[in-house]
């Protein structure tokens, strides 16, 4: 491995980045001491709803110390660019399916995230192997920020300072499935139109 090769797998971001996959089975386990039954569990349950709120807003903000070293460094190959948004999924998907069993949040609503994470996650895989560069939109940023501040909120759960996190919770999870829709539109529209302009270019080439 060259040394362009090495510095595009082995950077500081990268790593950061895989801090917040080694995160999630650290997550998981917290989550599975967290229970809403029982009023004589309610100091326990309520201390393990913060500390895994916790856990999980230190890693959903590593994506933001990853993204500005990474391009302070600039050192943002084409696997980093697949290799963060994995580690986000991943987070945020654990962490929504742990929520389930709790009642904090229904099954429909992670499988429609799941379904659209699935599907995005495939066609940014053709286009890498067709060579297709397809920018990041707004939308998907805006839908990651809402989307990591709202299930931070429904596992913290407990009305700490009086705050009833889960109503603003599910208010930003609404919002974030706004952009979630918007953003997937925007990816699949720009991948077709980006197919359509390679096809084009290689009937041009065929017929020359």
């Amino acid at each position: 491995m060259n040394r362009e090769r090495r510095k595009e797998f082995l950077n500081l971001p990268n790593y950061i980045s895989l801090g917040r996959i080694a995160a999630v089975p650290l997550l998981v386990i917290l989550m599975m001491l967290m229970g809403d039954t029982g009023d004589s569990r309610v100091i326990w349950n309520s201390f393990w709803s913060f500390i895994s709120a916790l856990v999980f807003g230190l890693a959903s903000f590593s994506d933001v110390i990853d993204g500005f070293i990474a391009r302070r460094r600039k050192v943002a190959g084409t696997f980093g660019k697949f290799f963060d948004p994995v580690a986000d999924k991943l987070l945020n998907l654990a962490a929504m399916i742990m929520l389930i069993p709790l009642g904090r949040i229904p099954a429909w609503f992670v499988i429609l995230i799941l379904v659209r994470e699935v599907m995005i996650t495939m066609l940014r895989g053709v286009a890498a192997n067709e060579q297709i560069v397809i920018q990041a939109s707004k939308w998907g940023k805006y839908k990651n920020a809402f989307g990591s501040f709202g299930v931070a909120f429904l596992i913290l759960h407990y009305p700490f300072f009086d705050v009833q996190w889960s109503l603003i919770g599910w208010v930003l999870l609404i919002i974030s499935a706004v952009f979630s829709i918007g953003s997937g539109v925007h990816y699949v529209f720009k991948f077709m139109k980006e197919i359509a302009k390679l096809d084009a270019k290689e009937q041009e080439e065929r017929a020359i």
